[in-house]
C-alpha cells in the first residue's frame, strides 16, 4: 500500500468516528447495533440500533454505512442499498460501501455497476484479496480474458491460503489450451481445498473485512495526543535483604481475599508480603533455599493457589493450606531448571507442570494420585529454556498456546493442537539470551503479542494472524511489568524503575519517567484497591518497595474477579474482554482480580469472559468504578440434538436424543467410545396432538455440537389398553441393544430401597423429578463409587423379570472422563448391576447394564434367568451421576402383542432458529428443561467451522438411512410433519404410543473430543470406529458426492464476534 493511500484511509477512518469520542449514548448504540448485527436473530433490532445512532450523527458517513449494513441482512435489500450509495457519495473513502455494492449488483446481475464498485474498490485497499478476485471474476464474464488473470493472479499472491483464484486460473489455462499452468492451478487449488476441509470456515468470495460493521478502533493519535498526567507514587520501603542478583516478585492472592499479595525472593530468602506492604512472619516459607524461580497454580483446585518453587536442587511443591504454605509429597524431579509453568496441558480440568533449562520435563497432574512425568508427550525442541509464556495465538480458537525462549536458539512456539497434542513453530522474533516473555495484547485488537526481555533490549513482537512481527524496540531492562498507570485504557511498559507511556497501536513513547531508580524486578496490581495500579519493585541495594500510585486522574476503571465452576475455581487462562466505547482491551486471568482503565467512559458496554474450556459469557453494563465478580454461569450438560412435540397447546420438551452416538468422545484411556447410530426415544401419545392433519416435532441444536441425522422416523406403537410397552434402548458398549420392546402388565416395586445408607424408596415410585441421589459428586460429573440396593422380595418366582428403570445422568465430557482415568485406574465406572448367590455374595451378572442416554428416559434390564438364588436383591454400582426417578420390576419378559406402523415425514424444513431458554438447576441435581416458547437470542458459544447442510427441504435426506444426512449446528432447528391419515384405525381395546426413530450421530466440542472443531471427517455406517483407520472413508460414489455439492454449501454462523477491531 502506497504512503499516500495508507495516509487517505488513515483520514477516512478518524472521520468515520463522526461525533465526539465522549458521546455516551451515541456509542452505546454503535456496540448494541454491532451485537444485534452479528446473531442472526436479532436483524431488525441491529436496524433499530442504528438508526437510533444515525439520528444522533445525521452527518455522520460511519453511521449512515451501518445502518445500510444492517438493512441489508435484515433483508430490507432495497433500503440498504439506498443507504450506502448516500454514504457513498456523502464520503466516498469508505472501503465498505464499495465491497458491499459490489457485490450486492453482482448478485443481482448487474455486472456492469458492479465492475465499477470493485475497481474503485482496488484503487481504494489494494491489498484486499477477496476484492481482486470479485474483479477478476466480473471481468471474465465480460469476456476480459487477460484483466481477469492478472486479477486471480493477485489475488492469490495476496492471501496464498486462498484457493478461488486457482479454480479460476485453472479454467483460463485450460481453456487456453496451457494443459501444464493449468494442472499445476488444479493441484494448488486442491490442495488448499483440502487443507480447509473442515478445519475453518470455508471460503466466502462474497464476504471479506469490509463485509462487517464499520467499528475502528480508536485512532492511536487520539491517546497519542491525550495530555499525559503527572506521575506521582507514594515510594514505602517494605522490606529488605534480598539478594538483587537473584531477586523475583510474583503477584497472587494467598488468602483468596480478593485483595493481591506479593511473594518476594531472591536466593536464599523467600518472603510473602500480604497486601504489598504486610510482611507475614510465618508463611511456611522461611527455610526454603538456593531459590531459581517461583510459579503460582492451585493445583488441588482448593480456591488458593500453590507454589512450585524451583532451588538448585531441582522442584518442589507447596501446597496452600488457609494462607501458609506447607510441601507436598509430591515427588518432582531433581535437576537445574530456569523456569516453571502451570498450564491444562491436556484439558483434563486440572494444572499440569512445565519444567524448564537445559532439560524440559512435562509432571502431569493426575489429582489425588499425583504427578507423572509425560515429557514424552511434548515436543520440546532441543536447547535451554530460558523463559516461557502461555498465549492464545489465534484469537477465539479453543487452545492454550506455549511460547518459549532459549539461551542458544531462536524461540519456539508450541501450538496446541488439543487432546495433549502439540505442534512446534519456529519463533524467530524471539532471540537467543531473552530473559523474560510477557503475553498481552499491546496493540488492543484482540490478537496476544510478545514481548522480550533482555539487558540489551525490549523488543515488541506483534501478533499479525498467527505472525509474530517485531515492531518497537525499547530500552533494555533486567524486569518488565505493564500497567495503566493513568487508566487510559491501554498498558504503558515499566522497564525497571521507568514507565513509559503507551502512544497506542503498540507504540511507546521516547520520554520515561523514573518513579524507581536501579529497580532489578518489578511487578504491578491495584493492591489497595483504590482503582489505580500500584508498582511494586526491589531495588539495586536488594530492599523491597511498595509505590503506591497517587497518580490525579479523572478516568474510570473496573476490577474484575472471575470464580469458576465448572473450570478451575481460580480461573487460570481465561480470557477476559471489556469494551468501553471505542476502547477495548484483552488479558489473561491467573487468579487475581484484573484492574482495567476505561480512560472518560463512564459507562462498560460488555465484560466478556472466555473460559478455558472455550465457553463465553457476556456480561452487559457492569459498574464502573467498582468491583465485580463473575461466577461461571452455569453450564448446559451433555451432548444430544433436542426433541420437542406438539401437544395441543404448544411445543413441549420431550428428551434428547442420540446420546447413545457420541461421536468421537474420549474413553480417558487414550481411546474413543465405540456409537451406536440409531435410537427410539418412547413418547407417550399425550406428547403428539395432531395439528393441521400432522404430528408436528422439532429436532433442535441448543449445544456446541454437531449432529448428523440420516433417517428421523416416527413409529406408532399399538397394543392392549392395559398394558405398557418399553423399548430396549440405552447407552452402553458393546454389543449394542437390538431393537425390542417389552410389555409390563403389572409393577413390582421395591419392598427396599438403600442408597448410601439412606432410604431411597420412597423417591422410586413415580415419575416425579424426585431423584435418588444420596452420593458425593464433583460439578463436572464424577460421583464417589456408590450403590443403589433394591430388595424385590419375593417378585418373578419363575426367574423372568425385566427391570424397568427412569431417570437421567448428568453425564461426564471427555475431558472429565480423561482427568477421571489420570486419577483413579478403572477411570469412569459404567453401572453394572449384582444380585446375590446362594451364599449372599453380591455377584455381578451384567457387566455393562447401560444407563439413559442422556435426559429423563426409560430403560430396561432383561434378568431372566440372572437370579442365582431366592433372594430378590439387586444392587446397582457406578461412578457416574446417574439419577433414578422410578424404578420397577415386570415378571413378564415374553414378546409384547403389538402392531408397529413407521412413517416417513412429509414435509422436513431445516431453519436457523436460535435457542430455547433452559432451565438449569444450579446443584446439578436436576436435569435440564428447555422452553421452547422463549427463544434466547445469545450463544455462548460459535458453531464449529465447516460447511453444514444448507437451509430450507430437506426431505430427501431423512427418509432413509443412507449417510446422506443433515448435518446441523448452534441454534438450528429441523422441523418434521408427520401425516396422521398415514396410520391406521385402532382395534378395539387397544391404544397408541409412538416412538421417533432417529438415526444418525452427534460430536461435542470438548477439548479431547476427536475432531472436535470442525464438521469433518463425517462419520458413515460402515466406520468400524470414530476416528476411523486410514484404510476408510466416507463414500465417495457419485450420489454421495452430488448430495454433498447439492446440500451441503453453509458455512458456520458466526454467532459471537470479536469484541475488537481486527
Amino acid at each position: 500500500m502506497t504512503r499516500s493511500v495508507a495516509a487517505a484511509i488513515a483520514i477516512a477512518w478518524l472521520a468515520l468516528l463522526g461525533r465526539p469520542a465522549q458521546d455516551e449514548e451515541l456509542w452505546q448504540h454503535r456496540n448494541l447495533g454491532k451485537a444485534f448485527y452479528e446473531n442472526p436473530t436479532t436483524h431488525q433490532e441491529a436496524v433499530a440500533e442504528f438508526r437510533k445512532a444515525l439520528d444522533l450523527a445525521p452527518g455522520s458517513a460511519r453511521e449512515r454505512v451501518n445502518y445500510g449494513l444492517a438493512l441489508l441482512r435484515a433483508g430490507r435489500t432495497r433500503e440498504g442499498i439506498a443507504e450506502l450509495q448516500r454514504a457513498q457519495r456523502q464520503d466516498p473513502s469508505i472501503p465498505q460501501t464499495w465491497f458491499v455494492l459490489g457485490v450486492e449488483f453482482k448478485k443481482a446481475a448487474d455486472y456492469r455497476r458492479a465492475t465499477a464498485q470493485f475497481e474503485q474498490m482496488v484503487r481504494l485497499v489494494p491489498g484486499e484479496p477477496i476484492s481482486h478476485y470479485n474483479l477478476g471474476y466480473l471481468y471474465r464474464l465480460a469476456g476480459r480474458t487477460a484483466q481477469a488473470r492478472d486479477e486471480f493472479e493477485k489475488a492469490a499472491q495476496l492471501d496464498p491460503s486462498f484457493a478461488a483464484p486457482h479454480f479460476q486460473l485453472f479454467n483460463i489455462n485450460r481453456d487456453a489450451g496451457a494443459s501444464d499452468e493449468a494442472a499445476r492451478e488444479q493441484t494448488v487449488f486442491l490442495r488448499l481445498k483440502r487443507e480447509q476441509a473442515g478445519a475453518v470456515v470455508p471460503e466466502d468470495v462474497d464476504w471479506s473485512r469490509y463485509a462487517e460493521i464499520v467499528d475502528p478502533a480508536e485512532p492511536a493519535q487520539s491517546i497519542e495526543a491525550s495530555p499525559a498526567a503527572t506521575l506521582a507514587f507514594d515510594d514505602r520501603r517494605v522490606a529488605e535483604g534480598f539478594d538483587p542478583q537473584t531477586a523475583g516478585l510474583l503477584v497472587l492472592d494467598v488468602d483468596a481475599d480478593g485483595r493481591p499479595d506479593l511473594l518476594v525472593w531472591s536466593r536464599d530468602r523467600v518472603r510473602v508480603i500480604r497486601h504489598g506492604d504486610e510482611p507475614v512472619d510465618r508463611s511456611g516459607l522461611e527455610d526454603v533455599r538456593g531459590v531459581r524461580a517461583i510459579a503460582a497454580g492451585d493445583y488441588d483446585n482448593d480456591g488458593l493457589p500453590d507454589l512450585c518453587i524451583l532451588t538448585d536442587g531441582g522442584a518442589a511443591l507447596f501446597a496452600n493450606r488457609k494462607g501458609t504454605f506447607v510441601r507436598a509429597p509430591a515427588a518432582l524431579p531433581s535437576g537445574r531448571f530456569n523456569a516453571a509453568l502451570w498450564l491444562d496441558y491436556d484439558h483434563d480440568y486440572d494444572l499440569d507442570l512445565m519444567l524448564l533449562g537445559s532439560s524440559n520435563r512435562l509432571m502431569r497432574n493426575n489429582g489425588r494420585a499425583g504427578f507423572s512425568d509425560e515429557t514424552r508427550d511434548f515436543p520440546f525442541a532441543a536447547g535451554e529454556v530460558t523463559a516461557a509464556a502461555v498465549l492464545d495465538v489465534v484469537p477465539d480458537q479453543p487452545g492454550t498456546d506455549v511460547a518459549m525462549a532459549y539461551a542458544d536458539r531462536a524461540g519456539v512456539l508450541y501450538r496446541d493442537r488439543l487432546a495433549g497434542r502439540y505442534e512446534p513453530r519456529p519463533l524467530d522474533g524471539v532471540a537467543p539470551g531473552v530473559r523474560a516473555l510477557v503475553a498481552e495484547d499491546v496493540d488492543h485488537d484482540g490478537a496476544v503479542d510478545l514481548m522480550t526481555v533482555a539487558p540489551a533490549s525490549v523488543r515488541i513482537l506483534l501478533n499479525h494472524q498467527a505472525r509474530f512481527d517485531p515492531a518497537a524496540t525499547l530500552a533494555g531492562a533486567q524486569s518488565l511489568a505493564l500497567a495503566d498507570v493513568e487508566n487510559r485504557g491501554v498498558a504503558d511498559a515499566v522497564l525497571g524503575g521507568a514507565v513509559v507511556r503507551s502512544l497506542g497501536a503498540g507504540r511507546f513513547a521516547e520520554d520515561v519517567t523514573t518513579v524507581l531508580a536501579g529497580a532489578v524486578a518489578i511487578a504491578s496490581a491495584d493492591f489497595d484497591l483504590d482503582g489505580r495500579i500500584d508498582l511494586a519493585s526491589i531495588a539495586a541495594d536488594g530492599s523491597l518497595h511498595l509505590l503506591r500510585n497517587e497518580t490525579r486522574t479523572k478516568h474510570h476503571w473496573i476490577r474484575i474477579g472471575l470464580a469458576g465452576v465448572k473450570n478451575l475455581a481460580l480461573a487460570p487462562d481465561a480470557q477476559v474482554e471489556v469494551k468501553a466505547g471505542p476502547r477495548y482491551q484483552k488479558r489473561r486471568y491467573a487468579g487475581v482480580p484484573l484492574t482495567f482503565g476505561l480512560g472518560d467512559r463512564a459507562v462498560v458496554d460488555t465484560v466478556r469472559i472466555t473460559w478455558p474450556n472455550g465457553l463465553i459469557q457476556n456480561e452487559t453494563r457492569p459498574r464502573a468504578d467498582a468491583s465485580s465478580v463473575f461466577r461461571e454461569a452455569p453450564r448446559l450438560s451433555g451432548s444430544c440434538p433436542m426433541i420437542f412435540a406438539w401437544n395441543g397447546r404448544g411445543f413441549e420438551f420431550v428428551t434428547d436424543v442420540l446420546g447413545v452416538a457420541p461421536l468421537g468422545a474420549s474413553a480417558g484411556d487414550g481411546t474413543f467410545f465405540p456409537v451406536d447410530h440409531d435410537e427410539y426415544v418412547q413418547m407417550a401419545a399425550a406428547a403428539l396432538t395432531p395439528l393441521d392433519g400432522a404430528y408436528e416435532v422439532r429436532l433442535t441444536e441448543e449445544l456446541r455440537e454437531v449432529s448428523y441425522l440420516d433417517q428421523v422416523q416416527l413409529v406408532a406403537v399399538d397394543h392392549p389398553a392395559g398394558m405398557e410397552v418399553f423399548t430396549n434402548d440405552k447407552f452402553k458398549s458393546p454389543p449394542f441393544p437390538e431393537f425390542r420392546l417389552f410389555g409390563a402388565t403389572r409393577r413390582i416395586y421395591p419392598a427396599r430401597a438403600e442408597q448410601g445408607g439412606r432410604d431411597v424408596r420412597a423417591a422410586l415410585l413415580a415419575r416425579d423429578r424426585s431423584y435418588a441421589g444420596n452420593f458425593r459428586r464433583d460439578y463436572a460429573g464424577v460421583a464417589e463409587l456408590h450403590a443403589l440396593d433394591l430388595d424385590f422380595s419375593d417378585a418373578a418366582p419363575a426367574n423372568r423379570a425385566v427391570l424397568i428403570l427412569s431417570g437421567w445422568v448428568d453425564w461426564a465430557d471427555g475431558s472429565t472422563f480423561r482427568g477421571a482415568a489420570q486419577e483413579h485406574p478403572g477411570g469412569l465406572v459404567m453401572p453394572y448391576l449384582q444380585v446375590k448367590d446362594a451364599a449372599g455374595r453380591w455377584t455381578t451378572v451384567v457387566e455393562d447394564m447401560g444407563m439413559p442416554a442422556g435426559k429423563p428416559k426409560t430403560i430396561a434390564v432383561d434378568l431372566t434367568g440372572k437370579f442365582l438364588s431366592a433372594s430378590r436383591e439387586v444392587r446397582i454400582v457406578t461412578n457416574l451421576c446417574v439419577y433414578w426417578d422410578e424404578i420397577f420390576l415386570s415378571d413378564d419378559s415374553s414378546p409384547p402383542p403389538v402392531t408397529l406402523t413407521r412413517i416417513d415425514p412429509s414435509s422436513v424444513d431445516l431453519r436457523f432458529r436460535g435457542f430455547s431458554t433452559p432451565r438449569i438447576d444450579p446443584e446439578r441435581r436436576q436435569p435440564e428443561a428447555f422452553d421452547y416458547a422463549n427463544v434466547m437470542l445469545t450463544s455462548m458459544w460459535n458453531p464449529t467451522s465447516g460447511l453444514y447442510t444448507r437451509y430450507g427441504d430437506v426431505g430427501p435426506l431423512v427418509r432413509a438411512a443412507d449417510d446422506r444426512f443433515v448435518i446441523i449446528g448452534s441454534g438450528d432447528e429441523l422441523r418434521l410433519r408427520y401425516p396422521v391419515d398415514a396410520l391406521p384405525p385402532l382395534a378395539p381395546g387397544w391404544t397408541r404410543d409412538f416412538l421417533l426413530l432417529v438415526d444418525g450421530w452427534a460430536k461435542d466440542a470438548d477439548a479431547n473430543t476427536a475432531f472436535s472443531q470442525s464438521v469433518e471427517p463425517l462419520p458413515f455406517h460402515a466406520m468400524s470406529a470414530y476416528p476411523y483407520p486410514a484404510g476408510e472413508r466416507y463414500p465417495d460414489d457419485e450420489a454421495h458426492r452430488a448430495y454433498r455439492d447439492a446440500y451441503n454449501t453453509r458455512p458456520a454462523l458466526k454467532l459471537i464476534r470479536p469484541l475488537a477491531t481486527r
